[in-house]
This record gives C-alpha cells, sequence and structure tokens, in this order.
C-alpha cells in the first residue's frame, strides 16, 4: 500500500482561504511591522492569541446582579501575507464554545490524541473572581497553541468557522485597500514643497547671463534627476508612483512654477516697498535676464536678494511642517488619553461590580450566620423550657410527696428533718434555673439587637454603592457625548480645509486663463505677435476686469467662516465631563484654520495684483512701442529695434 507524502506547512496544500497555515504567535504584536517567527515569504500565515477577556450581563439583567453575568474572551487572530504585512481580527468567544469545539474537534479526530481542554469548574464561581478568569485565559491560550501544532487540525473547517479566517481575510484585504487609497491620494502641499531646497543648486543655471534655451534644458535636466534621486529614497512613493517620463516631466513644469512664482513674489515685493525704488530705476538701465516661461525680468544684482528669499520661504516651509507634525502628536496625544479614559471607566466598572458582588456575598454570609444562631437560640429556650416543665413536673411530685410525708410524719417524726433539708435543696436548685432562664433571655435579646444594627449598616452601604454606580455611569455617558462632539469637530475642519484648497484650485485656473501672453521670441528678440496695439491693449482691459472679479471672489471667501459645532453644546459637554476645553484643541483647530485661510487669501490677492501690474507694464510698452513705430516712418536707423529694445532705451 502507498502511503502519502508527510504534509509540511506551506506546503501548498492547505484548505483554508489563500491556503493559509498557522503560525506560532509573535511575541510583541506591532501592528502591520509585526516580526514573525518564520518566513513570511512561504505564504500567508494565521497565529491565535488570547490578550483578554470581558464580562457582560445577559440581556434582561440589571446591571446590579453580577451573579447571572457572561465572560467571553477576546480571541487575536493575526494575518501574515507574503509580503510581510501583517493584520488582525477580533472575536469574542465565552467558555462553553471552546468546550464545544474540543467535543467536535476530538469528534472528528477520532484516532489523534487531542489535549484536553481547561476543566470546568462547576462549584467555583469563576466569574466573580478575576484572578480566576485570568487563570483560565492563559490556560485557554495555551490549549489553543497545542491544539494548533498538530496541521490537521489547524487546516479543519472546524476551526476555521471557529476562528471566522474568512472574515479576518476580507478585513486585512480592506485594510490593505484602505493604506494603498491613502498612499494613491498623494502627498499634500506641505510634500510638494518639500523638494524645493533642491533649487538651490539649480537657481544659477536658470537665471543665466545669456537668458538662452540651452541653459534652461540643462537646469530642467538636473531638476529632473534630483528628482528621480527623491523617489528612489521614497519607499512609498515609488510604489505608488511611476517614475516614468511624464512624472518626470510634470514635477519639472511644478518646479519651474515655483521658480516663476518666487521670481515674481520677490519683484512685487520690491516694487511695493519704497525702500528699493533705486533699485527698480536702475532695474531699467542693466542688463537683464528672463526666465523661459514666466516672461519675468531680472536684474544680475538681484540674484543674491532671490536666494535669501528662497532660503526665507525654505526655512517658513520648515516651520510649517514642525507645526502640522506637532498638531499631529497633540491629537494622537488626545486620543490616547481618551483611550485611557474609556479603559479606567471599563476597569472602574469591573470593580464597582466585583464589589457589589463581594457586599452582596458577605451580607447573605451574615444573614446565614444569624438565621443560625437564632434557630440555635430557638433550640435552647426549646430545650430550656422542656427542663422548666421538667422541673415543674418534678416539684409537683415533690409536693405531692411533701404531703404524703407530712402525712406520714405523723406516724414518722423520725425522717421529717431529711425530707425537709431535701425539699430546700430542691427549692434552690429551681431557683438557680430559673435564673439561668432569665440570663439566657437577656443575651438573646442583646444579640438581636446587635444583629438589627448590622443589617441596617450593610443596608446604607448598599444605597451609598449605588449612588457611586449612578454617578460613574453619568461621567461615561458625558465623557462619550464629549467624544462624539469632538470628532464632529474635527470632520467639520477637515471638510472645510478641503473645500478652501478646492475652491483656491479653481481660482488658480481662472487666474491662469487670465494670462495674456503678446510677445514671441524670435533670435534673441521680442515680438508683438498681434498686428494691431489697439486689440492688444483690449486683451489687456479685459483680462484687467476678469482678474478685479478674481480679487472679489477671493476677499469673499477670505470671509468665509468654515461649518462648526455650536460652543455652547461643546463647553457644556466638557464642563459635566470635568474636561477643559482648551485641552480638546478645538480652539486651536479654528485659529489654524482661519489663519491657513488668510494666507492662501493673501498669496491669491498678490499673485492677481502681479498679474494686473505686469498688463499695466505692458499696455505701457505698447503705447511705447505704438509712439516709436510712429517716429520710426520719419526716422530711418541703421538697424531695426524690437520691442523690448525700443522699451528698455525709453
Amino acid at each position: 500500500m502507498q502511503r502519502s507524502p508527510p504534509k509540511h506547512r506551506h506546503d501548498g496544500t492547505s484548505p483554508l482561504p489563500l491556503g493559509m497555515d498557522w503560525s506560532p504567535p509573535p511575541k510583541r504584536w506591532e501592528g502591520r511591522n509585526t516580526i514573525w517567527p518564520h518566513n513570511h515569504q512561504t505564504g500567508w500565515s494565521y497565529c491565535v492569541m488570547i490578550p483578554s477577556w470581558i464580562v457582560q450581563a445577559d440581556p434582561g439583567v440589571s446591571n446590579d446582579t453580577f451573579l447571572k453575568s457572561v465572560v467571553f474572551y477576546r480571541i487575536h487572530v493575526g494575518i501574515q501575507s507574503p509580503e510581510g504585512v501583517s493584520s488582525s481580527h477580533g472575536v469574542l468567544k465565552r467558555f462553553s464554545d471552546f468546550l464545544n469545539l474540543y467535543a467536535s474537534v476530538k469528534k472528528t479526530f477520532p484516532k489523534k490524541d487531542i489535549p484536553a481542554a481547561p476543566p470546568k469548574h462547576a462549584l467555583l464561581r469563576i466569574n466573580s473572581n478575576r484572578q480566576l478568569l485570568e487563570e483560565r485565559r492563559r490556560g485557554l491560550e495555551e490549549w489553543m497553541g497545542r491544539l494548533l501544532s498538530d496541521i490537521d487540525v489547524s487546516r479543519s473547517a472546524l476551526v476555521a468557522a471557529f476562528l471566522e479566517l474568512e472574515a479576518a481575510v476580507r478585513s486585512s484585504f480592506q485594510e490593505w485597500n484602505q493604506s494603498t487609497s491613502d498612499v494613491i491620494a498623494g502627498p499634500s502641499s506641505s510634500g510638494m514643497f518639500a523638494d524645493f531646497p533642491r533649487l538651490d543648486s539649480t537657481s544659477q543655471s536658470v537665471v543665466s547671463d545669456l537668458g538662452s534655451d540651452i541653459a534652461f534644458d540643462e537646469s530642467t535636466d538636473t531638476g529632473d534627476s534630483n528628482i528621480i534621486q527623491s523617489s528612489k529614497q521614497s519607499p512609498i512613493i515609488t510604489h505608488v508612483r511611476k517614475a516614468s517620463s511624464e512624472s518626470v516631466g510634470s514635477d519639472a513644469s511644478s518646479l519651474r512654477g515655483s521658480e516663476a512664482a518666487s521670481v515674481t513674489g520677490f519683484i512685487s515685493n520690491s516694487i511695493l516697498d519704497g525702500s528699493h525704488d533705486n533699485d527698480v530705476s536702475s532695474f531699467m538701465d542693466t542688463s537683464c535676464e528672463t526666465l523661459n516661461d514666466a516672461q519675468v525680468i531680472l536684474p544680475m544684482d538681484q540674484k543674491n536678494k532671490l536666494f535669501r528669499l528662497l532660503l526665507t520661504l525654505q526655512r517658513r516651509v520648515v516651520t510649517g511642517k514642525t507645526d502640522m507634525e506637532d498638531l499631529i502628536a497633540r491629537l494622537n496625544q488626545e486620543t490616547a488619553v481618551k483611550e485611557y479614559l474609556n479603559t479606567k471607566v471599563k476597569d472602574l466598572e469591573v470593580e464597582l461590580e466585583v464589589t457589589k458582588q463581594k457586599s452582596k456575598e458577605t451580607l447573605e454570609q451574615a444573614i446565614m450566620l444569624e438565621r443560625e444562631r437564632v434557630t440555635q437560640m430557638q433550640w435552647d429556650m426549646d430545650e430550656l423550657r422542656r427542663k422548666c416543665s421538667e422541673m415543674e413536673s418534678k416539684l409537683k411530685f415533690e409536693q405531692n410527696e411533701k404531703t404524703r410525708v407530712e402525712s406520714e410524719n405523723t406516724s414518722a417524726s423520725g425522717g421529717k428533718e431529711l425530707l425537709v433539708q431535701e425539699l430546700e435543696a430542691k427549692n434552690e436548685e429551681l431557683d438557680s434555673v430559673k435564673r439561668h432562664l432569665e440570663e439566657v433571655e437577656k443575651k438573646s435579646k442583646s444579640d438581636i439587637k446587635v444583629l438589627v444594627k448590622e443589617v441596617k449598616n450593610l443596608r446604607s452601604s448598599q444605597a451609598e454603592l449605588k449612588k457611586i454606580a449612578n454617578r460613574y455611569s453619568e461621567e461615561k455617558t458625558e465623557l462619550q457625548r464629549a467624544l462624539q462632539i469632538e470628532r464632529q469637530r474635527w470632520k467639520d475642519t477637515s471638510l472645510s480645509q478641503k473645500k478652501l484648497l478646492h475652491e483656491c484650485k479653481i481660482l488658480r485656473d481662472r487666474l491662469q486663463e487670465c494670462g495674456v501672453n503678446l510677445f514671441s521670441e524670435e533670435d534673441d528678440k521680442l515680438i508683438i505677435e498681434n498686428s494691431s496695439v489697439g486689440d492688444a491693449l483690449d486683451l489687456l482691459a479685459t483680462s484687467d476686469n476678469r482678474i478685479g472679479l478674481l480679487l472679489a471672489e477671493a476677499q469673499l471667501l477670505a470671509r468665509e467662516d468654515g461649518p462648526t459645532i455650536s460652543d455652547t453644546d461643546y463647553n457644556s459637554s466638557t464642563k459635566s465631563a470635568g474636561l477643559n476645553t482648551a485641552s480638546m484643541n478645538g480652539t486651536n483647530a479654528n485659529i489654524s484654520e482661519e489663519e491657513i485661510r488668510k494666507a492662501v487669501t493673501d498669496l491669491f490677492i498678490d499673485n492677481a495684483q502681479l498679474r494686473k501690474e505686469l498688463n499695466s507694464i505692458t499696455r505701457y510698452a505698447l503705447r511705447l512701442v505704438a509712439k516709436s513705430s510712429d517716429r520710426e516712418e520719419i526716422e530711418e536707423a541703421p538697424q531695426r529695434k524690437t520691442v523690448l529694445n525700443r522699451f528698455l532705451s525709453s
């Protein structure tokens, strides 16, 4: 008879989802970057851990009755992909579910030596003892490890259904899809400025002395090489974005746009400041350089100022990134504090239930002891009554004997003294028995009073415990309400920021459409493209009108306020929960949003004003060209001048 080959882990024959196999759990779970005790390239793996347990009351039962609570053990199912990415899935199971699993596995594999499950203590109240619950949790975790060490059991359908492996795989793929969608969304605007320092090395080649296309091509090549190197250094971006010529070209165009914007910003600041009037006048006489796309004129002696401006912008970008990181760290700290408060509330609820159970047990034990003492006292009193009746019967008998003796004393006077002595002794015994009975009754009354006081004290302590429990539950609801309000506040803030970015993008595109290019460069000369100067002036007037409308829209955008939650609800919720409004960073978030909105709109307004000033300069140049063309009809020049040379000579 030919035997089948022996099975081993990750041999490709596992019937579980994705062909996964069981693996020993890692020593420490660190999320996606958890290190497992095996080579992840062999295939999909799963592990089982039982880190904790929770206590829940049965439906229809009040929270005060801890005896009828149900304990669920939290099963942590970890999954690792062949790429080494880990994910987790949680499952809640009762102790009876583990026993049912053991019975089903033993029935399915009758020939295997299945390890026994932890015993079920019928007489011990495990649900009311945290130490016993913790011991049972550790026992269940060890038993699951020994059970799944068998390859046939770990690949069985019973284990897959018990651990919900299909749901764990679905959640793993959902987490992976969410992470990839976040990466594909790309970096934010702050990330675009992160590569801005690379322009320091290429700006000299961009602004050359000749102003030719060859120098600009060299600077573009160097900028593209820097972009490719930065993409190789970042693993996340290279995994999502392709290092193709199209992406490099788009990055180069974005770099050129940023250079032009920085240069125009510098020129506008120089023109607006009164301290730079001499520089502006010398600008008309010195040799100038032009950028390839932006058509901005820059004097040679302004390079150092331009570099200082670029360094200042770089420092502002770095400070902005540090501020954003500080805000993210504060947000993470606040979430950690909220999680700590939630766990603290849960621990207090568990401790309250334990104290309730203990007080109830002590009260029941005290009542049982007092009932036993009362029954014992009743038995003693019955015994004393029986003895008293016996003594009375004896006394009657003695009296009868006494009468008989007295009757006989007439005949026998010699035994009279003996009978009198015996009668006195019996009377003394009867008196002692009566005194003992009275003492027993007094003692029983005092014991009953003590019992009544103890019962009253226990009732008063139970009422205080109920008040404490109600107060904790109210604090919990207030904390949950404050948490929900804070989440809504952050959500509204993010939505308003997205809306602001979208509106700014639309305004920027419309501003780009307002640009008017009236000149073309041929053989180091600038020649007007439009044949009619009047048409060019009309185009400039139309561009100014559209820019004015965009400025009005930008000012309206700066005055708009994002949707916020009413401060009264937020302050009342945080005040009742014992929290401070400033600790939730609500005010800081609003202030930062207003500052961002103001800064973006100010940048857009400055850009629009610069375009209007550029249109005015162009209009002035066209008028000069018109005047000079009239003069050329009268005067003959040996050399023909372009529009720009006439403008510079004037």
